[in-house]
């Protein structure tokens, strides 16, 4: 509870400056469950791609958006503040970048359906990554990681799977 105390009372210089992958975790599911729920028989990948990179943008937009109202709630920021919280929260921005790419180009090489299909792969792929490194963290057993990484994978995909079911 400390750690959470010190991370909510830092300036936003700290917090850029302290390594907070949580904006990278939640891109990564926001784009897989964005490419899950546009994947459907006349879907085409490029749209799915441009809807992406511009709604990752916005959530991005919205995350600055609101800590800088937050702090500002409590006092004056500069602009190097708002500066700082942009990047602090960048690592969203790059839970699209692959994804996109292996939508735009992938149906240039497969069908439609394969390539939406890898986009969604490399999105579980990123999810199984973030959760070996929290594994990695946590554990000094690759054993005990690769199980957190499964763990998280699972429950990455049942947040997904919801908000399908909640979207359709």
């Amino acid at each position: 509870m400390a750690a959470m105390t010190e991370i909510a009372a830092a300036t936003p210089v700290d917090r850029a400056e302290t390594r907070d992958d949580a904006t990278a975790i939640y891109g990564s599911l926001l784009v897989t469950g964005m490419v899950a729920v546009q994947w459907r028989a006349d879907s085409v990948p490029d749209a799915i791609a441009v809807t992406v990179v511009v709604s990752v943008v916005v959530f991005w937009l919205a995350h600055v958006w609101s800590e800088i109202v937050s702090r500002r709630v409590r006092g004056r920021i500069t602009t190097g503040d708002g500066v700082a919280i942009a990047r602090a929260e960048t690592p969203m921005l790059t839970a699209a970048v692959v994804p996109a790419l292996v939508l735009a180009i992938g149906p240039r090489i497969a069908t439609t359906d394969q390539a939406i299909a890898a986009a969604l792969i490399v999105c579980i792929g990123e999810l199984f990554v973030w959760g070996l490194i929290v594994g990695r963290a946590a554990h000094s057993s690759w054993v005990l990681a690769l199980r957190v990484a499964i763990i998280d994978s699972i429950l990455g995909l049942v947040i997904v799977a919801l908000k399908v079911l909640v979207i359709h």
